[in-house]
Parts: C-alpha cells; sequence; structure tokens
C-alpha cells in the first residue's frame, strides 16, 4: 500500500487530519523548487507532533475535522495551494491537489462546520516566521 492509500484509509476511519497551526487560521505550508505551495497534513496527532521541529517548533498541532477541510479544501484549490501528505523529515511529498482530495472529503464530511464570516479588513501583520513557506 502506498503512503496515499494508508493515509485515507486511516483518515477515512477518524474523519479528520493533523496540521501545524502557527495562530488561528494561519497553518505550516512548504513550498517546492517550482514555487508550488502544499500545506502538509498528517493522520494522526503523533505523526504531526514529530513534525513541530526547528522552524515549526512554535507551532501547534490541530486537528481539523472533515466538514471544515471540504470547505477549507475549496478556499485552497481556489489560491492554488496543495496538500503534502504526511511529508517525510528528508524532503519527500506525497502531494495531492486540493481540489481531487476535496471530492475524496465531501461525501464523508458533516454539516456541522459553519463558516465564520470575516469582516475584518485590516491587513495581517502576523510575523509567520521562517517555517511558514519552507522550501521542502
Amino acid at each position: 500500500m502506498n503512503t496515499l492509500e494508508s493515509f485515507l484509509d486511516a483518515i477515512s476511519d477518524t474523519r479528520k487530519v493533523w496540521l501545524l497551526e502557527a495562530m488561528t487560521g494561519m497553518f505550516a505550508m512548504l513550498e517546492d523548487s517550482d514555487g508550488n505551495s502544499y500545506i502538509p497534513v498528517w493522520e494522526s496527532e503523533s505523526l504531526a507532533a514529530k513534525a513541530a521541529v526547528e522552524d515549526w517548533a512554535d507551532y501547534k498541532v490541530t486537528e481539523m475535522g472533515f466538514s471544515e477541510l471540504a470547505v477549507w479544501l475549496k478556499e485552497l484549490s481556489r489560491d492554488e495551494i496543495d496538500i503534502a501528505v504526511s511529508p517525510e523529515k528528508d524532503g519527500q511529498i506525497t502531494a495531492i491537489a486540493s481540489a481531487n482530495f476535496r471530492k475524496w472529503v465531501k461525501p464523508l464530511a458533516d454539516d456541522s462546520y459553519q463558516e465564520e464570516s470575516d469582516d475584518d479588513d485590516e491587513d495581517d501583520d502576523f510575523d509567520y516566521g521562517e517555517g511558514w513557506a519552507e522550501k521542502w
């Protein structure tokens, strides 16, 4: 079984993924040598915690259920940001297009997540640090 298949099997049981979050709504990102951006996700809290080192040491592990994930993947697809499935420490990633991942997640999601309205027009002045768009 390959990395993507085992990842999908694992999350289909829990119906959630784990991410590294710098602050509310700001997640760790990776960038490849071609300038493509990815949000890394893991199938377990423990695997995500193992990745929270070096540039991501101050990031907290957070879970996201399929209901919220389905909405978020639509936004990521629009922004041309894809998903890195359980990235390896040696720089290897298994990538999946956000739109394709959403097609897989959406039928398994419920309607429990309601998106908040964003009335904040101020610029975001948060310093994301070195790990925000780390070359992978």
